[in-house]
């Protein structure tokens, strides 16, 4: 079997893959949620970023996290980081209640990496059966 996983977009509006006029967007918001039958997740993509566009049309190559925000129950943690070699951290959330990491007094966690598609992925930890977040990114793209 397998978690029960999604990723919906919430900004753009209900994104199905592209634009009009093929431009994009300089904000991205996506909902990340989960529940875990046991098994757990492990290097799970939850965003392609070269799916993406940046606001001149472009393919994007990294991304700037400015707020994670949401809950998770059961697990001992949640690691969100971009697919780099090595990996780079982008946070890794503890296990039950709410959460809400806001960088954007920073300027944005932005992917520090070179090698690697600077996608975004999530790996679970002391999962058990019935175990849930979700999770709310908010993010832009260079």
């Amino acid at each position: 079997m397998a978690d029960t996983v999604t990723t919906k977009w919430i900004w753009p509006p209900n994104w199905d893959g592209g634009f009009d006029d093929n431009q994009g967007t300089r904000k991205w918001i996506a909902q990340l949620t989960g529940i875990s039958d046991g098994t757990g997740e492990v290097a799970v993509r939850k965003v392609d970023i070269s799916t993406l566009f940046l606001p001149n049309g472009g393919t994007p190559t990294k991304s700037i996290i400015e707020r994670i925000e949401g809950d998770s129950s059961g697990y001992t943690a949640l690691r969100l980081y971009w697919d780099r070699t090595p990996a780079e951290n982008i946070a890794v959330i503890g296990g039950n209640g709410g959460f809400c990491l806001d960088y954007t007094k920073e300027g944005g966690n932005a992917d520090p990496g070179e090698n690697g598609t600077g996608d975004i992925m999530l790996t679970t930890t002391g999962y058990t059966s019935g175990d849930s977040y979700n999770i709310k990114l908010t993010f832009r793209l260079k």
